[in-house]
């Protein structure tokens, strides 16, 4: 699930909007979580978030040997966001946060401190 240097799910609940943190592995599993998430909806937020990366590095990588590009890999995570939230991921880790209250440098500061 999460790598040795990343942060505690305490540690990202604790960014300005967050409502839940989660981890999840490479094919989708939900492992711990944290916050106002139930059990059923995390488990879909870890399948899309193991989905959109696996989808990235098929991207990257057919691009990369397509073009001769390079650069793309490894991926490091990924941010999505609607109206109203944000779902941000690396490292095995996701959280979402309601959108008007999130610091996106705070949260990308948090997720690589020790990488």
């Amino acid at each position: 699930m999460k790598g040795s240097n990343m942060p505690t799910l305490d540690q990202l609940m604790s960014l300005p909007g967050v409502y839940g943190a989660i981890e999840f592995s490479c094919t989708g599993e939900l492992g711990e979580m944290r916050g106002e998430l139930e059990r059923g909806f995390a488990e879909v937020v870890a399948q899309m978030c193991a989905a959109n990366v696996a989808i990235y590095r098929m991207q990257a990588t057919g691009w990369a040997k397509y073009t001769g590009q390079q650069g793309f890999l490894p991926e490091r995570g990924f941010a999505f966001l609607s109206l109203d939230h944000v779902m941000m991921g690396m490292g095995g880790q996701a959280i979402l946060a309601r959108g008007k209250d999130f610091d996106y440098d705070q949260a990308y500061t948090l997720f690589n401190e020790d990488t």
